[in-house]
């Protein structure tokens, strides 16, 4: 599992090199890097190469040659899918606590409204 910076240029290196060497600036990194500076950039792709989620083709000065392999691509892929299926988890339980409380109140009025009237 990668950590949130690490994550964040990951999916940064998918989106701008579609499975082909690109050259990057550290400045196509801003967002993803969330304050961080270039050293802890430079750790980040680094490390991403070592495991084999990028190759880096070139590095010089905050810019960076590389390409996106299939791993990395898998892996955010993998992650947003995740993402989506938790999300699906709590809105099941969401409509299905809300249905329950709703047939429980349902039958306690009704239930009430019979008493009072006969």
């Amino acid at each position: 599992m990668l950590d949130k910076l690490t994550a964040a240029v990951l999916d940064a290196v998918n989106a701008g090199t579609d499975g082909s060497y690109k050259v990057m600036d550290a400045d196509d990194f801003s967002a993803a890097l969330q304050g961080a500076d270039a050293n802890a950039l430079d750790s980040a792709l680094k490390y991403l190469a070592e495991r084999g989620y990028i190759d880096i083709r070139y590095s010089d000065k905050g810019t960076y040659c590389l390409c996106s392999l299939p791993k990395g691509r898998t892996y955010s892929e993998t992650v947003m899918q995740e993402r989506t299926v938790k999300k699906t988890r709590g809105r099941f339980w969401a409509v299905f606590f809300g249905a329950f409380a709703g047939g429980f109140l349902g039958a306690l009025a009704a239930g009430l409204l019979a008493a009072f009237l006969l």
